[in-house]
């Protein structure tokens, strides 16, 4: 081949090989390993119902996005909630494996809490698998991890007062505690009212709903509540439904039919 066919060739090919090298470039620039990671443990997380050890697997990759982004907020406190539903999911049975899920999701919690002081979540979910320990433990009388809850679930109403997790945990708790202990069921009630107002949607509330009219023997309207979320065709996360908010409703509707209203 002429020295000059050569020459021509080459001055086509060169420019679409540097126009690659810097497009892989760009790539690699641009690429996100924390953010990759992070979409290969939702993926798990959104369809843990389908395999056992998928949940598990979500929490690892969750780790390693975390382990690049150490100060993201939004990355921390989603661990510390991801953790905190784990350790619902876990079971009764499996206590050991349940308090190291929330023993971790304190941590998170945690650290949320120390890169931004002022969002609710870290504060929220901190809170939530303190409560889960304590309540696990059987410690929720407890002088100071009694403190420690108020001191978070206030710090939570203040900075998100109407936000509807907050609203229900408060609930909780005021249904759980003796009178003279500051339990109060007319003003729990009042707290599920209120959150369902603000997202009708929010499940949970409905089973402590149950719990309360199932109490002042409105079992009907326990019935009612409960089918809200037995019945539920639309729920927004379904793993977490069929893990946790479906089998809750359905020990609570057994437990008004033994011991409250003897629904059939």
């Amino acid at each position: 081949m002429r020295l000059r066919e050569r020459a021509c060739i080459w001055s086509r090919v060169i420019p679409g090989v540097w126009v690659a090298v810097l497009f892989l470039a760009a790539g690699l620039l641009h690429a996100d390993p924390a953010a990759d990671y992070w979409r290969k443990g939702e993926e798990l997380y959104e369809t843990h119902h389908l395999a056992p050890d998928r949940f598990a697997q979500a929490l690892k990759w969750y780790e390693k996005a975390v382990a690049l982004r150490k100060k993201d907020y939004e990355f921390l406190w989603k661990l510390s909630k991801r953790y905190q539903i784990y350790g619902q999911v876990l079971g009764k049975d499996r206590k050991k494996e349940q308090l190291r899920a929330w023993k971790k999701g304190l941590k998170y919690g945690q650290r949320a809490i120390r890169v931004n002081p002022d969002g609710k979540e870290g504060h929220f979910y901190y809170m939530a698998n303190m409560g889960a320990i304590a309540q696990r433990k059987g410690l929720l009388t407890s002088l100071w991890r009694f403190r420690k809850i108020k001191r978070q679930m206030a710090k939570t109403l203040a900075l998100a007062p109407d936000w509807p997790p907050i609203l229900l945990a408060r609930a909780r708790l005021l249904m759980e505690l003796p009178g003279v202990f500051g339990g109060d069921k007319e003003e729990a009630m009042r707290l599920c009212q209120q959150a369902l107002e603000l997202d009708p949607d929010y499940l949970p509330t409905y089973v402590a709903m149950a719990r309360l009219l199932a109490e002042q023997g409105r079992c009907r309207e326990a019935l009612v509540a409960l089918n809200q979320v037995l019945r539920c065709k639309n729920p927004r996360q379904l793993a977490n439904y069929l893990k946790v908010d479906r089998p809750r409703a359905e020990a609570v509707l057994e437990e008004i039919q033994r011991e409250a209203c003897g629904i059939r």
